[in-house]
């Protein structure tokens, strides 16, 4: 892994650009938008972010074939456990909320429950309607933030589980790992963040 989230254009570009902005003050007020209206996906025939994703990170042939295995099994395990694939819909903005949930419980060591991934949804959704122009955006452009919105989301899961096994070091790893996602993500120091049954909270300085 590094500190960049793969797949480079321009929705990316205007979300991170809005989070940056408006994130911060919304945590503060306390006050951000509860969106009743999910950010629905039709499921594609075959994915796309793997490929791309993939790409983005290497030249290299056989490294390439390599990460895009290893996103294609993170986009399934990310369908298995949210019963996704073969429903009507999935569910970009519950794919937000476990990326989000999946970093900081890595920075933090906090437990990330069903009821938590539900709050966060709510949180981040108008905010991420908003910021990568849903409404507006076509079918492909919203599958392909689904899918590497959730392969970012199990990565960051498995690499956190493993480390736990591994020691101090490993867990400084991906803390590290962590931590880059959601600076770039977020525009400020994430260990401002706190994650709790109220969702995402904002420490004072």
């Amino acid at each position: 892994m590094n500190h960049s989230l793969p797949g480079h254009h321009a929705a990316r570009s205007r979300l991170e650009a809005t989070l940056r902005r408006s994130l911060p003050a919304m945590l503060l007020r306390a006050q951000l938008s509860q969106d009743d209206e999910p950010l629905r996906v039709v499921p594609a025939p075959m994915p796309i972010a793997p490929t791309r994703m993939a790409a983005a990170q290497s030249n290299d042939t056989a490294t390439r074939a390599e990460l895009q295995a290893l996103y294609t099994r993170c986009l399934q395990t990310y369908r298995d456990a949210a019963h996704s694939e073969g429903g009507e819909h999935e569910d970009a903005g519950a794919a937000m909320a476990l990326f989000v949930a999946a970093n900081l419980s890595a920075l933090n060591d906090v437990e990330v429950t069903p009821t938590l991934l539900d709050v966060l949804e709510r949180q981040l959704r108008g905010l991420t309607r908003r910021s990568a122009d849903w409404d507006a955006a076509p079918p492909e452009k919203r599958q392909y933030f689904f899918e590497r919105t959730a392969i970012l989301g199990v990565l960051i899961t498995g690499h956190h589980g493993n480390a736990k096994t591994q020691g101090a070091a490993a867990l400084a790893d991906v803390r590290r790992i962590a931590r880059g996602y959601l600076e770039q993500l977020l525009g400020f120091d994430p260990r401002r963040l706190t994650i709790g049954p109220a969702g995402l909270t904002l420490r004072s300085r």
